[in-house]
């Protein structure tokens, strides 16, 4: 292999690095700090409104385990007022794809009507950090695994005792 080409080894396996790898330190520092204030989020009881259960799943495996609710299966109606009834802020993390995007627009029509104040930067910098790389919400938190591999290969991040963002 090129002394100037980079790789990582994940998994028994290598794979060429597609950018320089201060890259992917910064991406996973951004994203972490992102991760770090929706917990702080939903830990003030505020809620997160995602698409489907494994999107709710990958926000868990995450570390946040506040107020998610599922939105596809109920009536958009019934799940506004259930939100609106609970007077929190609300983060929307529809997936970034054409009907995600639709259904994070209506949901904040919705919302906005009972007065709900909409956090729509979180939403946001993920989608800016994230967009080219992952197409949805459930595949975050592998998403971020692989950034750690990558970032700092040594590091154990399957280890229990260590909670990164608690």
């Amino acid at each position: 292999m090129s002394k100037n080409v980079k790789s990582y080894r994940i998994s028994g396996y290598e794979k060429k690095l597609k950018a320089p790898m201060f890259v992917y330190r910064k991406r996973l520092e951004l994203i972490e700090k992102i991760v770090e204030e929706l917990l702080c989020f939903s830990r003030e009881g505020n809620i997160i409104l995602v698409e489907g259960k494994r999107d709710k799943l990958s926000l868990g495996k995450l570390g946040i385990e506040g107020k998610i609710e599922v939105v596809t299966h109920h009536p958009l109606t019934d799940v506004c007022e259930k939100v609106a009834a609970a007077g929190k802020k609300v983060v929307i993390l529809t997936d970034w794809d054409r009907r995600g995007m639709m259904l994070e627009k209506k949901i904040a029509e919705h919302l906005e009507q009972y007065g709900i104040r909409i956090e729509h930067q979180l939403r946001k910098r993920i989608l800016y950090l994230v967009q080219k790389d992952i197409k949805d919400v459930e595949s975050l938190y592998t998403h971020i695994t692989k950034l750690r591999q990558i970032a700092d290969p040594e590091y154990d991040y399957n280890n229990t005792d260590d909670d990164v963002f608690i």
